[in-house]
């Protein structure tokens, strides 16, 4: 949701993977409701899918950053949760990739990498 990550990311995803459209998925402290079931998870996995279904898409990104103010715990939580999110929607969307991404203090891209 927050303006300030949205060029970042975007930039980052077409440099880093060719991509030039992107279906974005926004909601305050969204890792955290992909992360572990809230009242708002299932709405969230929704449009992942009309996105997968309806758009083609074959990969997603799961971003979180410093400073957030939806989801306002430390960066190792928020981290945490990332991994987390990730394995949840490759587990529920096996045919597609899927990367973290964190956006740090100087709001650089930086992958996050699971197990």
């Amino acid at each position: 949701m927050d303006g300030r990550i949205q060029r970042k990311v975007s930039d980052y995803l077409s440099t880093a993977f060719g991509v030039r459209h992107l279906d974005t998925i926004t909601t305050a402290g969204l890792i955290r409701h992909v992360a572990a079931d809230t009242s708002q998870t299932a709405s969230l996995l929704d449009n992942v899918e009309a996105s997968m279904k309806g758009h083609g898409s074959n990969m997603i990104a799961v971003v979180a950053h410093h400073d957030c103010a939806g989801n306002p715990v430390s960066d190792r939580v928020q981290k945490q949760e990332v991994a987390n999110a990730m394995t949840r929607l490759a587990e529920t969307y096996p045919g597609a990739g899927v990367i973290g991404l964190w956006l740090n203090e100087q709001w650089i891209v930086e992958r996050i990498r699971t197990g």
